[in-house]
């Protein structure tokens, strides 16, 4: 059977789990919107492995964004630098009459 790509098998624990690489939170002024814009990250761990993950953006500065995304079925922040972001657009999903 081909491999499918992504994820497959039982989470790690939260103690086997490590985080991607990331920014010292900011000190001054951070922005925390009402609505988060949806983005595209890119996460850089110690192994040197990188990942591209959907996410939204929680909070932000001039230079950093506070990400937020879901990894092994739980949500994961991560303070990084913002140029490693991009907007991401949602679609809607269409209605189904019942």
């Amino acid at each position: 059977m081909a491999q499918r790509p992504g994820w497959h098998g039982i989470p790690p624990s939260e103690d086997r789990y490590v985080p991607p690489l990331q920014l010292e939170a900011p000190d001054g002024d951070v922005v925390e919107p009402a609505r988060s814009p949806a983005l595209w990250v890119e996460l850089d761990y110690p192994d040197g492995s990188r990942r591209t993950m959907k996410g939204f953006a929680m909070a932000w500065t001039d230079t950093m964004v506070r990400a937020q995304w879901i990894e092994y079925s739980r949500a994961r922040e991560a303070w990084v630098d913002a140029a490693r972001c991009r907007r991401r657009t949602l679609a809607p999903h269409p209605t189904h009459a019942s």
